[in-house]
């Protein structure tokens, strides 16, 4: 069966080190993020990938080409672009009150991404061949994990979702469904 690794963007590098509500906030990956990457580079240098699909922000573009190192094809994907965080965009973490079911107002509904994620990631197993890479975002992986693992997507928040982390997929293409084999895991490496 093929694989699917789904993975978060590396440490993304914000100002004065104050985490942001970054959904679709563009901020690059810093000097953390990098070595990430290169970890996240010396796990698949061993896998066949035979495409990365990436959503088109810059830290998820970053954390690619580092992984890819000019020698795996990266395309850009508009549909695993994070979830829309509305009113909570762009605000200190710590500033924000919020429930683990809480959605921002003026936001994409966590219901609205995932069916967008669910389309974008069978368009990709479709048009692809052997083992891809996804490049995403921790709300929306959480969100489609939620749904793979049959778990309440109200609180899809709660799955880890490190910093340049993957998540590992079986995908039965007679069936058109994704069973989930690995969740949040980040590669050790020997940097």
């Amino acid at each position: 069966m093929r694989k699917l690794y789904l993975i978060r963007h590396a440490r993304p590098d914000f100002v004065d080190g104050i985490k942001l509500c970054i959904g679709r906030t563009d901020i690059d990956i810093g000097e953390h993020g990098i070595d990430e990457s290169e970890k996240l580079k010396e796990f698949f240098s061993e896998k066949d990938i035979s495409c990365i699909y990436s959503s088109p922000l810059t830290r998820c573009i970053s954390t690619s080409e580092i992984i890819s190192d000019g020698k795996i094809e990266i395309k850009i994907e508009p549909g695993l672009i994070e979830i829309d965080m509305g009113e909570w965009e762009g605000l200190p973490l710590k500033d924000i009150f919020k429930e683990l079911g809480d959605e921002p107002k003026e936001g994409e509904r966590r219901m609205d991404a995932l069916k967008r994620m669910e389309e974008t990631l069978l368009y990709i197993m479709d048009k692809s061949v052997g083992d891809v890479i996804c490049l995403a975002h921790a709300g929306i992986n959480c969100a489609f994990i939620a749904k793979v693992t049959g778990s309440d997507i109200r609180t899809s928040r709660a799955i880890k979702q490190p910093y340049a982390s993957y998540n590992c997929f079986e995908f039965d293409e007679d069936k058109r469904e994704f069973k989930c084999l690995e969740i949040g895991v980040v590669p050790q490496g020997s940097l």
